[in-house]
């Protein structure tokens, strides 16, 4: 570096925002030749940027130190020693294709697929997608790339778990090439950074990545991150990369409802790579059983396909039976402690009537029928008496509970619709 660019640095950085200075004035190199004051900077952003926003605050602080300097901004192309870097491609698996939508990820759904098809309209920048661990962060951020890829081949995606982030960091320190890491970062249109969170402690990674988002937002360039928790919440990461990443989008992933996971389990079947045949009442008997994430229930699916493809069950249905003994732990036994108002609740639902239809003297048949299979579904999954079930109905007697349970039992064994209706009301009352 030119000493005629080192004073104008000092003079630069008592003249600029401090924010300008140390994203775009200071990573750049000088050297002056034939009375030319050549700036190189590392990329054509970072050029357009210079000439709109800085280069009249440049000129002076060159003419302060040298008024016969010309001043020329260009690319830096200086032949440097080659600094592997450490990167992770896209998943082909994970697009929106292969993505199963519910309640648990509309929203987050919707917003990153808004975000790939706007791609630098969007007013979603950064993108935050948090939650537990196997929910589907990963899977939902890089599906944002291959539709960006897809829809628009040239632009540089840049996928990076923040681990191979630090480790390129520690590697361009040790080498002296901190620069043309940062450069690389800089270039993307796309950056998806996994497991934020992970760079909590380490304050040069913190630094550099400070720097590198500055740049990205300023050019309009868009940043999606998962992390485990609202980056609020983060220990030892830098109040200024908190406040940064709560002025963009923070949108939260949920465990999947009981539907959600059977439709998952049902997608995933039919992938080549498994290829079980798996029907949608035994998906959601596994979805019953599995409840905390989509990672457990990709490993139950991975378990069941190994117990076919070695007994040699080949393309026979699915049963029960056969889950049971290929998932075993995994499939825990139902106990009767239901909620008796979770029952009603649920049952209403099933039926398309309110709760306190439950409890009412209607004799209208839809009415009836969610009664009835309440109060079936309360004996069989409660310890609750016959005469402390009719109270929950209106002050029913024993009697007509009695009525009720012989009813529906009947109806279960001889009509295959009322005992489909049955096991999915059992299930869903089960996952919750």
């Amino acid at each position: 570096m030119s000493i005629i660019w080192k004073k104008c640095l000092e003079t630069l950085k008592d003249t600029v925002p401090i924010g300008q200075f140390s994203v775009w004035i200071q990573p750049l190199k000088a050297t002056v030749k034939d009375n030319t004051l050549t700036i190189m900077a590392p990329n054509t952003s970072t050029v357009d940027y210079l000439k709109k926003n800085l280069k009249q605050k440049i000129k002076a602080a060159v003419a302060q130190h040298d008024k016969t300097l010309k001043i020329e901004i260009g690319i830096e192309t200086q032949q440097t020693k080659k600094n592997t870097k450490h990167t992770t491609p896209l998943f082909p698996e994970y697009t929106f294709d292969n993505l199963v939508m519910g309640s648990a990820n509309q929203i987050a759904y919707g917003a990153i697929q808004q975000i790939a098809e706007n791609l630098k309209k969007s007013p979603y920048n950064p993108c935050i997608i948090y939650g537990g661990s196997g929910l589907g962060k990963t899977h939902l951020m890089q599906a944002a790339g291959h539709l960006v890829k897809e829809q628009k081949p040239k632009t540089k995606i840049i996928y990076a778990p923040v681990m191979d982030f630090v480790k390129n960091i520690t590697t361009s320190l040790r080498h002296n090439t901190i620069e043309s890491v940062k450069s690389y970062y800089q270039s993307a249109d796309l950056l998806l950074v996994d497991d934020i969170h992970m760079i909590a402690g380490k304050e040069k990674s913190q630094e550099e990545f400070f720097h590198i988002f500055n740049f990205l937002f300023t050019t309009k360039k868009q940043i999606i991150f998962t992390c485990d928790q609202p980056p609020s919440n983060i220990k030892d990461l830098e109040t200024r990369l908190k406040t940064r990443f709560a002025q963009g989008l923070n949108l939260s992933l949920g465990p999947p409802e009981l539907e959600m996971r059977a439709a998952i389990l049902l997608k995933k079947a039919e992938n080549k790579t498994i290829n079980i045949n798996l029907n949608e009442d035994m998906a959601l008997y596994i979805a019953s059983n599995i409840t905390d994430n989509v990672r457990n229930l990709e490993g139950a699916l991975l378990k069941l396909k190994a117990f076919i493809d070695f007994s040699r069950l080949g393309d026979l249905i699915i049963t029960k039976e056969v889950i049971d003994t290929a998932l075993g732990e995994l499939i825990k036994p139902k106990a009767k402690n239901m909620d008796i108002n979770d029952i009603q609740k649920e049952s209403a639902k099933h039926y398309g009537v309110i709760v306190s239809d439950l409890s009412s003297s209607s004799r209208k048949q839809n009415i009836v029928l969610a009664r009835q299979m309440a109060m079936f579904i309360t004996h069989e999954m409660t310890s609750l008496s016959l005469s402390k079930i009719g109270k929950f109905f209106g002050g029913r007697d024993h009697s007509t509970v009695l009525h009720a349970i012989k009813k529906i039992k009947q109806k279960v064994e001889n009509e295959p619709k009322t005992k489909d209706e049955y096991e999915l009301l059992i299930l869903k009352l089960a996952s919750l």
